[in-house]
């Protein structure tokens, strides 16, 4: 079966959409295989959230190639800035014959949006903290380690975190 013709594009992927479409994509990998998935799929698969996405992002951990047909989109790790201990918060949410697929943690997740700072991320982001997965707490106390490897400007950055915080954030350190 074409998974193409599994949905209507303008409905979106919810999370039985997106398991289907990861289990057919493993079906294509090699045995032993890890599939690390981000963004929104993330949100979708590890809280019961009314949010459907476009496609299902995941690292290119494993040097494969692009899945369209899956509505699969790699994301290369070395772009997207992540805490050095992520893979400490990964969730495994599927064995497929060998391929594990897991999500990358909501904490981390929120701080990648967070860093793109969409509405659609910042709403993605308070969804997350209303879930009561990740804790406001935690979420201020890594977004300081966050802060300090991103690449990008801490001006938008520290607007984004206010947006979703509802407080400025200050430094204490004179570099930042």
């Amino acid at each position: 079966m074409d998974l193409i013709n599994l949905f209507d594009k303008d409905d979106g992927l919810a999370k039985e959409d997106i398991l289907s479409r990861l289990e057919m994509f493993a079906k294509e990998l090699r045995q032993g295989t890890t599939v690390i998935v981000i963004g929104a799929a993330s949100i979708i698969l590890t809280i019961d959230s009314e949010r459907k996405t476009t496609n299902v992002d995941i690292f290119n951990t494993t040097r494969v190639a692009s899945y369209l047909k899956y509505d699969i989109q790699i994301i290369n790790e070395d772009i997207l800035f992540l805490c050095e201990d992520y893979r400490n918060r990964l969730i495994l949410k599927a064995n497929f014959e060998g391929i594990l697929v897991y999500t990358l943690g909501l904490l981390d997740v929120a701080l990648i949006k967070l860093g793109r700072g969409l509405d659609k991320d910042i709403e993605d982001i308070k969804e997350i903290l209303q879930s009561g997965v990740v804790s406001i707490e935690q979420f201020k106390f890594k977004y300081k380690e966050f802060r300090y490897g991103y690449g990008g400007s801490f001006e938008i950055l520290d607007n984004n975190y206010w947006a979703v915080v509802g407080e400025k954030f200050i430094s204490n350190d004179r570099m930042f």
